[in-house]
């Protein structure tokens, strides 16, 4: 008999339930790893029952059958399975719980572990979800109307199909700890959230497992792993603000943690003081190191005041080690904060010529005997005007800001709030100047031609908009992000 012959998946369906392979993969297992149709997963899900010589729920594959669905993104599956086998939520081996050990490796299947664009957070936090494994009468309407619009919109079924999955997530989580929670065994809670699961969430900054996980079993938030610390440590080391934001809401148990020193004798504050590692920095240098400092100062500020002085194994402090480790990315942040306000003053400076020069020699001239605009009566020309005059004023703010930037000291306390602060203002007025002289531009041939050609206002009103919209699509969102980053990290 060959492969394809034996293979489960191409047997009549009477005899999958009974279908085994020499492995002991039963057809479900082949379906998640092999297909991975979720349609099949769940059709072979309900129709298989947990008899022999398989038993697929019951005997040796059942903990592979439920990494693979977890593994796969198969929540409702899983979690239809673990109602009807209660057992399976609180499998483990020598690494600890199962789902837990693979939920703690899939940052991405958490909120706290995906980052999302603006404009889909937004769709994110107003988009339903009625987990499939609870279906809800009350929902009918909503669903068929957000179905509609995916059908209209199809990105919207991505942003909906991300939330339902990190919804489920957590959902499964808690209810393997509510399972965990019943047995009423401290030895078994310990093995069974053993330290790689621990280490795991917190490196990864899975806030939703560690937030359960200390709601059930309070203690292990003294988890300490060799080498590595406790989990404030483990937090501050891989730059996971959402974990140490969790652990300051515990004030009490946070600052008996942060007065813990590692085997090379650094505080808290020295391993804050270690630069980002590549996969977490940011594109631009200079705010790479306005979040490096910040990073620096909020957890000084938790850690303890002695501390400032502490000296590691190396003879350094906290502060020595900073700047040690700081020197290359504050020598890039300095270059790129000049040869961005070059490139840009040198745009501010051209629309500032202009403009002036427009608001000399106005469109149609001026009447000889008074010197008055001859189209001074005329509405376009005051239109013209006033955004001449708006771009020549953000023109020359936009400027001053870059002249500052140019000529700063550049201390890295500056990359905190004066340089970025400067560079944003100057961003902002440098676009509202470009935007209000294309409206002048606009508005001076329009007056030209708006009595020879009635419909010229309109097709220069549109092109008008193409550098305009250019601009705003090109510097816009990463202007935003920079005003966003600010705004949150001078709330903390």
């Amino acid at each position: 008999m060959t492969s394809a012959e034996s293979s489960p998946l191409l047997m009549p369906f009477e005899h999958v339930k009974a279908a085994v392979t020499e492995f002991g993969f039963t057809p479900l297992i082949y379906s998640v790893t092999s297909t991975r149709c979720k349609d099949m997963v769940r059709y072979l899900f309900m129709n298989t029952t947990d008899d022999g010589p398989g038993r697929p729920f019951s005997g040796s594959s059942a903990s592979q059958l439920v990494a693979l669905l977890i593994h796969a993104g198969f929540y409702d599956i899983t979690m239809h399975l673990l109602q009807r086998y209660p057992n399976l939520a609180t499998i483990s081996d020598s690494n600890g719980s199962i789902i837990l050990n693979v939920l703690s490796k899939l940052p991405s299947h958490f909120l706290s572990g995906h980052k999302v664009r603006f404009w889909k957070r937004c769709i994110y936090y107003c988009v339903p979800v009625e987990l499939e494994y609870l279906p809800s009468k009350q929902a009918y309407f909503r669903n068929k109307l957000w179905n509609a619009l995916q059908t209209l919109v199809p990105s919207l079924k991505l942003v909906r199909d991300t939330k339902l999955r990190h919804v489920s997530a957590v959902r499964l989580v808690e209810l393997v700890f509510s399972q965990a929670s019943t047995l009423n065994d401290y030895q078994f809670w310990q093995s069974f959230v053993s330290p790689d699961i621990i280490f795991n969430a917190t490196s990864s900054g899975i806030v939703e497992i560690l937030k359960t996980c200390f709601l059930f079993f309070p203690d292990l938030v003294w988890t300490h792993i060799p080498n590595e610390g406790y989990v404030v440590q483990i937090a501050i080391k891989n730059r996971q603000e959402k974990v140490f934001n969790l652990l300051r809401e515990m004030p009490i148990i946070c600052n008996l943690l942060v007065l813990a020193l590692d085997e090379s004798n650094n505080t808290t504050s020295h391993l804050a003081a270690r630069v980002a590692s590549q996969a977490e920095s940011i594109a631009c240098a200079a705010f790479q190191m306005k979040r490096e400092l910040h990073w620096f100062k909020e957890v000084e500020k938790l850690d303890h005041p002695l501390h400032k002085d502490v000296k590691n194994n190396d003879g350094k402090t906290a502060w020595q080690v900073f700047k040690e480790e700081h020197k290359t990315l504050l020598e890039e942040g300095k270059n790129w904060m000049k040869d961005t306000s070059n490139s840009c003053m040198l745009v501010a400076t051209l629309i500032a010529t202009i403009t002036f020069a427009a608001a000399i020699t106005v469109p149609g001239g001026n009447n000889q005997d008074k010197g008055i605009p001859i189209f001074l009566s005329d509405k376009t020309f005051m239109l013209f005007i006033v955004s001449d005059a708006l771009a020549l004023f953000s023109s020359m703010v936009s400027l001053l800001m870059f002249l500052s930037i140019i000529h700063g000291r550049y201390a890295k306390e500056d990359f905190v709030v004066a340089l970025p602060k400067r560079l944003i203002l100057g961003m902002a007025a440098l676009f509202f100047a470009v935007g209000t002289t294309m409206i002048a531009f606009g508005a001076a041939l329009s007056m030209l031609l708006e009595k020879r050609l009635v419909w010229a206002p309109i097709p220069i009103a549109l092109l008008a908009c193409v550098p305009v919209t250019l601009f705003a699509k090109l510097q816009f969102p990463n202007l935003f992000t920079k005003i966003i980053d600010m705004m949150i990290d001078g709330s903390k």
